[in-house]
C-alpha cells in the first residue's frame, strides 16, 4: 500500500473530526456506534483520528446512524484551519453541557451558571 499524501492525510483527519465530533453530538460512545456501523471500537478510533482512512460505503453507513448526509463529512474542508477550530468549539461546547447535565444538585449548577456569567460581564468590561 502506498504512502498517503498530505493532502489525503488532511481529508482522512477532517472527517475524522467530523465523525467524533458527531458522535459527541449524539451522544453516543464509540461502542455504541461501532456496533452499528459494524467496525471494532479500535478502528473506529482510528477512522475518527484520521489513522485510517472511510471507505465510501462505510462511511455511508457513518452518515445513516449518525442522521446526517454524506456530503456533510466534508463541508468545510476547503476553508482549511478555521473549520477545525469551529468544529473543536463545538465539541468543547458539547462536553460542558455533558458535564454540566451530570451535576446532580440544582445549587450547584445555578453556581456554575453565575460564575459563567460574571467571567463574560468581566470579559466585556
Amino acid at each position: 500500500m502506498g504512502r498517503k499524501s498530505s493532502y489525503l492525510e488532511q481529508i482522512d483527519k477532517f472527517i475524522g473530526r467530523k465523525i467524533y465530533f458527531l458522535r459527541l453530538a449524539k451522544g453516543l460512545s464509540r461502542a455504541e456506534l461501532s456496533k452499528v456501523i459494524d467496525v471494532t471500537y479500535q478502528q473506529l478510533q482510528k477512522y475518527e483520528n484520521g489513522t485510517n482512512r472511510v471507505s465510501a460505503s462505510r462511511l455511508l453507513l457513518i452518515a445513516k446512524a449518525l442522521e446526517h448526509e454524506i456530503a456533510y463529512f466534508y463541508e468545510g474542508f476547503e476553508a482549511g484551519d478555521n473549520s477545525a477550530h469551529i468544529l473543536e468549539n463545538q465539541r468543547l461546547c458539547i462536553e460542558v453541557a455533558r458535564n454540566f447535565r451530570r451535576i446532580g444538585n440544582r445549587e450547584h449548577q445555578d453556581a456554575i451558571n453565575t460564575l459563567v456569567k460574571s467571567l463574560l460581564k468581566a470579559r466585556v468590561a
